[in-house]
């Protein structure tokens, strides 16, 4: 679902080939779809090699994250690339806005 002229298609193939994402069960990418908080810690957690989380997640909604994201998460939450919202909530499912994303990016290459 990624044409191969479109403006994403090298960076798609690019984070295909190295593990980054697999997309969809169905094959599919979803270029257009946008990001849940625990997708993209699954992203940076892949890039970043696969580490293992030391612990286990303490937010409120920890339940709801996706089992493929756990140890992402784990991880994610442990190193300080991905903090938790008011409430003590981590809302694994709920989309990254820019913000969340630059910020994320920043704490991940800084560490």
């Amino acid at each position: 679902d990624v044409p191969s002229g479109a403006w994403s298609a090298e960076a798609v193939r690019w984070a295909a080939s190295e593990g980054v994402v697999a997309g969809y069960s169905n094959d599919m990418f979803g270029p257009d779809d946008n990001i849940t908080r625990e997708q993209l810690a699954v992203m940076l957690w892949r890039f970043a090699g696969r580490p293992a989380a030391a612990g286990g997640l303490e937010f409120t909604d920890a339940d709801a994250v996706s089992d493929y994201a756990l140890e992402a998460m784990g991880w994610a939450a442990e190193k300080g690339i991905l903090n938790g919202k008011p409430g003590g909530m981590l809302d694994p499912q709920g989309n990254t806005t820019r913000a969340e994303a630059a910020a994320m990016l920043m704490r991940f290459l800084s560490k």
